[in-house]
C-alpha cells in the first residue's frame, strides 16, 4: 500500500534506518534508534536493518541480519533487497562501520548508492576523533574526516547532534550548508508517573532519610563524563553540608569511596529505564561534568531535563551557544574542577535555586528537546525538502 501525505496526497518512500544498535545492545544509540523509529512511524512506514542478534521485535519491522557492518558488500546486498523506493536513514557513528575505528569502503557504499538514485539522510552523533600527536592516532582521525567528507557529498539530508557541530561544519562547507540542521538526541528515559511522596519513598527504600540530599549521576563510565568530579562535589558537599548521598546508575565502576562516608552512597550498576525514571524523580541534583561540556548530544543530560531535575554539569569544546548561554543549566568550565564542586554543593545548600532550575530546565526540554519536537522537526525537513516524496 502506498503511503501518501495527508494533506497533500504525495506518495511518500518508506524509510529503513540502518544501526548496527538495537536493544538487547546496550547504549544511547541503541535506545536512539528505537525512539526515532518510533516517533518516525507516526508519519512514514518505517522498517530497521541491524545486527543480527538484536530484538527482531519492536514499534516497527526490524530485520536482524548484517553479520559484518565491516563488509560493504554484506550490506549492499542487504540494501539491494530493500524496497527500490526506500530512503536510507544512517544512524552515524564513525567507528560502527569499520574495522579499528574506520571504514574504507562506507564512502565507496554512499557513491554508489547516490549514483542510482537511492535518497540518503545521514544523522551524525559523532564525526570524527580528534588528532593526535602519533601517526596512529593522525591516521585514524584522517579517516574519519575523509568518511564525513563523502557522507557531506553524498548525503541528501545531513542532520547533526551537536549545535556546536553544526555551526562549525556550515562554516567548513558552505556548498552544503543548507542540508545541515541541528537534531538533538532526546532522553532514553522517559519519565514514569509519580505520586506524592515519591521522593520520600524511594530514600527510604534505599535506606536513606527521608529528608536526606541526593546526587544523581548516571550513564557509561568513560574518561568524557569525569564520575572522579562527582565524588568530590559529594565529598566536599558531605563535609560542609552535613549527609548528602551519592547515587551512581547505568553503570558498576570499581571505585575507591571514602570509608568515613561509604555507607551514603549506593552503586546500582545497569538499571531498567522505570528504575533509572524513580531514581531522577527522587533525586536533588544531577551532576554531568563532561570534558567537552554540556551538547544537544547527551541523553543523560536530556533525561535530567525531562525530569525537571536541576542539572550540575560543564561549558567546554563541544558546547554550542544555546548550551552556553543557558539560564536552565547551571555550568562551570570544563576545565576546571574545583569551580565545578562549588557548583555542585551551592546548588545543594540553595533549594529554591534547585526547583527553580529543574523548572526552567524542564520547560526548554519540553519545548525544544522531547522527541515530539525532535522528531517534527525532521518531518518537516524531509517533506519541506522533498527527500521523502517518491
Amino acid at each position: 500500500m502506498a503511503w501518501q501525505f495527508a494533506k497533500s496526497g504525495q506518495v511518500q518512500r518508506p524509510i529503513v534506518i540502518i544501526s548496527p544498535l538495537l536493544p538487547p545492545m546496550r547504549g544511547g544509540l541503541s535506545d536512539h534508534t528505537l525512539g526515532l523509529a518510533r516517533h518516525l512511524s507516526e508519519h512514514f512506514k518505517v522498517s530497521i536493518l541491524s545486527s543480527r542478534d538484536v530484538y527482531a521485535d519492536g514499534p516497527v519491522p526490524v530485520r536482524a541480519a548484517v553479520h559484518n557492518w565491516d563488509d560493504a558488500s554484506e550490506l549492499a546486498l542487504e540494501l539491494a533487497a530493500m524496497p527500490p523506493d526506500s530512503l536510507f536513514l544512517w544512524q552515524y557513528v564513525p567507528h560502527m562501520y569499520g574495522r579499528g575505528g574506520v571504514s574504507l569502503s562506507l564512502p565507496r557504499l554512499w557513491r554508489g548508492l547516490r549514483a542510482i538514485g537511492r535518497r540518503q539522510v545521514i544523522l551524525a552523533h559523532e564525526i570524527a576523533a580528534p588528532y593526535g600527536r602519533t601517526p596512529l592516532r593522525w591516521w585514524y582521525a584522517w579517516n574519519h574526516r575523509r568518511q564525513w567528507s563523502a557522507a557531506v557529498r553524498h548525503a541528501d539530508l545531513l542532520p547533526i547532534s551537536t549545535e556546536r557541530w553544526t555551526l562549525e561544519w556550515q562554516g567548513l562547507k558552505p556548498a552544503h550548508a543548507a542540508k545541515m540542521m541541528t537534531v538533538a538526541s532526546p532522553t532514553s528515559i522517559e519519565p514514569i508517573p509519580v505520586t506524592d511522596g515519591h521522593r520520600e519513598r524511594w530514600r527510604t527504600a534505599h535506606k536513606f532519610p527521608a529528608d536526606a540530599r541526593v546526587i544523581v549521576w548516571w550513564g557509561s563510565v568513560e574518561g568524557s563524563k569525569q564520575l572522579e568530579w562527582v565524588l568530590a562535589a559529594w565529598e566536599t558537599a558531605f563535609r560542609r553540608l552535613g549527609p548528602v548521598a551519592l547515587c551512581i546508575a547505568g553503570s558498576n565502576p570499581s571505585l575507591y569511596l571514602p570509608g568515613a562516608i561509604r555507607d551514603w552512597s549506593r552503586v546500582f550498576g545497569y538499571l531498567k529505564p522505570h528504575e533509572v525514571s524513580a531514581c531522577l524523580h527522587a533525586a536533588d541534583l544531577l551532576a554531568l561534568p563532561f570534558v567537552d561540556g554540556a551538547s544537544e548530544r547527551r541523553t543523560t543530560l536530556m533525561a535530567g531535563l525531562a525530569h525537571g531535575l536541576p542539572v550540575a554539569t560543564t561549558l567546554g569544546s563541544n558546547t554550542g551557544p544555546t548550551m552556553a548561554n543557558a539560564d536552565w543549566l547551571s555550568a562551570t568550565d570544563a576545565t576546571n574542577r574545583e569551580a565545578f564542586v562549588e557548583n555542585v554543593v551551592s546548588l545543594l545548600a540553595d533549594a529554591p535555586r534547585r526547583q527553580a532550575l529543574g523548572a526552567a530546565g524542564k520547560a526548554r526540554h519540553d519545548a525544544s528537546y522531547s522527541w515530539k519536537v525532535v522528531a517534527g522537526s525532521l518531518v518537516d525537513r524531509l517533506r519541506g525538502d522533498g527527500i521523502s516524496a517518491a
